[in-house]
């Protein structure tokens, strides 16, 4: 079994549990909050607490609950985000703020927002030792800040000219990667794991969820357009700053830099795409995200040594491979 179909098996493990948290007496709520859950997604995060805990020879039965934790707070985030960015649509499904309003999209948000951290104490009913899921409480509230924070810096660098790139990495570390580190990280604490496997599978989390941004911003401008299900280039007409335009802010010429600025945010045609991207191939910003994603890789792949060989690390150095080679 690839890791892909190892993780879809276990993220499914976790659904009637994320569905249990998502319950309430009031039946509208009840509708409300079983919306959240219905517009699925790929479990990855879920998928990777029970792997790690896995890898480190705990029993991923028991914390069931700690993975559905990690989900909930993801969904909560897509709840908000989906109003911050005036979305009507997830996953070919209406949005929460889109059928009930803003006002009862936040409130619902803040709802699954509880619930996260609700289920993640709840292991504690599976005999988990109380300073363990202290830990994990710990890494689920700090993955927390972390990620607000990122969507902050993603925000403000919205309205600066030039990011540099050790701030973008920053930023995407956080929005991105905060959220996938404490999955494999609360995964590893709940299953006993040492010092050293909690630090390495934490780094290990962080540097596929950064290598995962990566990939998806290098398919927006060298993907297939019908498996991206969306038009190449997308990003770059709403002016969206990835490690590629970053980098080739810092290093093009006055005259490329003007030409990138006068594409970004603006309605561009596939010609003008197609002329953005050969200034970025000039200046070898691809090429440079491209090595960066493989270091990543890399380094991920190396931390993984602390942990001993069987299926779960096989799963683990699979989603890494995936990452490399998916094409949507």
């Amino acid at each position: 079994m690839d890791a892909r179909s190892a993780l879809k098996e276990k993220g499914a493990l976790v659904e009637p549990v994320i569905r249990k948290y998502l319950d309430s007496e009031n039946a509208t709520l009840k509708k409300m909050l079983a919306h959240t859950a219905a517009s699925g997604g790929k479990r990855i995060r879920p998928a990777l607490v029970l792997t790690a805990c896995e890898a480190v020879g705990g029993d991923s039965e028991k914390i069931l609950a700690a993975a559905a934790s990690v989900e909930l707070l993801h969904t909560f985030t897509l709840v908000h985000d989906d109003i911050m960015d005036d979305d009507d649509m997830r996953r070919g499904k209406p949005t929460v703020h889109a059928l009930w309003g803003i006002e009862m999209g936040i409130v619902v948000g803040d709802a699954v927002y509880a619930k996260a951290f609700e289920s993640l104490v709840d292991v504690r009913n599976e005999g988990i030792d109380d300073s363990k899921v202290l830990d994990a409480l710990e890494t689920l509230n700090h993955a927390n800040a972390e990620v607000h924070e990122g969507q902050m810096m993603d925000m403000f660098f919205e309205k600066q000219k030039e990011v540099s790139e050790q701030d973008y990495l920053v930023m995407i570390s956080k929005k991105t990667g905060a959220l996938i580190e404490g999955s494999v990280k609360i995964g590893a604490i709940l299953g006993g794991g040492t010092d050293d496997q909690v630090r390495l599978l934490s780094n290990y989390g962080r540097d596929i969820g950064v290598a995962f941004q990566i990939k998806d911003d290098l398919l927006d401008l060298t993907g297939d357009e019908q498996k991206l299900g969306k038009p190449v280039g997308s990003d770059i007409c709403q002016g969206k700053k990835s490690l590629i335009i970053v980098h080739a802010l810092a290093h093009g010429s006055e005259k490329q830099k003007k030409s990138i600025f006068n594409a970004l945010g603006k309605d561009c045609d596939e010609e003008k795409i197609s002329e953005f991207i050969a200034v970025l191939n000039e200046v070898g910003s691809i090429k440079y995200a491209e090595n960066k994603l493989s270091e990543l890789i890399v380094s991920a792949k190396k931390s993984l040594e602390v942990i001993s060989d069987g299926e779960p690390k096989e799963i683990l150095l699979g989603l890494a491979d995936y990452i490399i080679e998916r094409t949507h």
